[in-house]
């Protein structure tokens, strides 16, 4: 049996939502999130629940693609739907297991850029996107992170242009001691693999390669001398039924390219 035909980028959302565990709270930020909550939902989470800004509630994925986090389709059908403030709070109270999110950059701490690019310092030379939303109350509060973004030197840097989002800020116990309730970022799953943060220095490493590229390749698409488990393995390539269904939820490939 051949092996399905398939984008890093579809790889990069099956796997992804594999981080996802039944029965977990998820705080899902927009963009392919967005695409991945809705994967986990109607394939091994069947009793995931999503909270959005937007103040969505559901524990059955939306009926169509979400464009933002207050898109009509996530209120359609709902669990419940609230204002900000609901979703928010739940957040400030502990009560969410994963912050679910997206970014421009991220650096070798987990600390993710959403804000913009150049030198801040210098009005003129500061590129800025889309901003930060609730990016940074998500991973300030939830219990642990889990990042995606597609993977070059551009996006992997060293240091971010911006801390939009705080991940283990400059290492070690630095998260702790500023007085974050969440955990911090638990997983980055790229278009190139998996990497997961050192135990004491926080720093990210090299947990898994895609079917298809090396250590070697990964490596050059880091900013930075990224360091690599010596128990790295490679991620298993998803099934036919799979792609199947992620494609179903972005039929046009609006985020999914």
């Amino acid at each position: 049996m051949t092996a399905p035909a398939y984008k890093l980028t579809e790889l990069m959302a099956i796997r992804c939502a594999k981080e996802i565990q039944d029965g977990e709270i998820v705080f899902v930020g927009v963009g392919l999130p967005l695409v991945v909550a809705g994967f986990a939902m109607v394939t091994h989470a069947k009793n995931m629940v999503m909270f959005t800004e937007g103040g969505a509630i559901r524990a059955t994925a939306a009926p169509g693609l979400a464009i933002t986090v207050d898109d009509p389709c996530l209120f359609t059908n709902a669990d419940a739907a609230f204002g900000m403030l609901a979703t928010m709070a739940a957040l400030q109270r502990g009560e969410v297991d994963v912050a679910f999110i997206g970014g421009a950059q991220i650096d070798k701490f987990g600390n993710i850029n959403s804000t913009g690019v150049g030198d801040w310092s210098k009005k003129d030379s500061f590129t800025y996107f889309a901003g930060s939303g609730g990016a940074n109350d998500m991973a300030t509060s939830g219990k642990r992170v889990l990042a995606i973004l597609p993977q070059d030197k551009k996006k992997f840097v060293e240091k971010v242009d911006y801390i939009t989002t705080p991940g283990y800020l400059g290492g070690g116990d630095e998260r702790k001691r500023l007085g974050m309730i969440g955990g911090g970022p638990d997983c980055v799953v790229s278009t190139m693999g998996v990497y997961r943060f050192d135990e004491d220095t926080k720093e990210m490493y090299l947990a898994e390669y895609f079917p298809g590229q090396t250590v070697e390749k990964i490596k050059a698409a880091c900013a930075w001398d990224l360091k690599v488990s010596p128990n790295v393995i490679e991620t298993t390539p998803p099934t036919e039924e799979e792609v199947a269904i992620i494609r179903g939820i972005d039929p046009t490939g609006f985020y999914l390219g």
